[in-house]
């Protein structure tokens, strides 16, 4: 549980330090810079998506039910990407966008999906499962020997 916990802080902290660094300032500064603008508009759909989908992977650990795991990690994607937005505005060079903020939410949807994909085909092949070993045991009834 610890360790899902450092991950997600971890990437929290690399998504907020990209997220203030200036263009052509210092490392990730020039790092930046060689992305095209359009790109890193887009770029955040999957960066948040990993984030949303971490946060939910996080919170099932704990025991949390699907529908309360999935709406907390796209509520918590998305507040914050509203608050690196507003960090971001206050970094020299950077600008706030509601279109970043509307990427994170897609981002975070995406994520929501994909779970909620996952789970249902789990369900489904688990039920398979279950009905062919009962099918199994109905057609293997009276054939074992004591």
């Amino acid at each position: 549980m610890v360790l899902i916990t450092a991950l997600i802080l971890g990437y929290m902290l690399l998504l907020f330090g990209l997220a203030i660094a200036s263009p052509g300032i210092g490392f990730t500064g020039s790092l930046i810079s060689l992305v095209p603008d359009n790109w890193r508009d887009w770029a955040h759909v999957p960066a948040y998506g990993l984030l949303a989908w971490l946060a939910i992977q996080g919170f099932r650990l704990r025991g949390w039910p699907i529908p309360y795991a999935v709406i907390s990690g796209i509520l918590l994607t998305v507040v914050f990407g509203l608050w690196t937005e507003v960090a971001q505005g206050s970094a020299p060079g950077r600008e706030t966008s509601l279109r970043d903020l509307l990427n994170d939410t897609v981002g975070g949807m995406m994520a929501a999906t994909l779970v909620l994909w996952q789970c249902r085909l789990s369900h489904s092949t688990r039920g398979l499962i279950l009905m062919r070993a009962a099918g199994l045991r109905r057609l293997m009834k009276g054939t074992f020997s004591r």
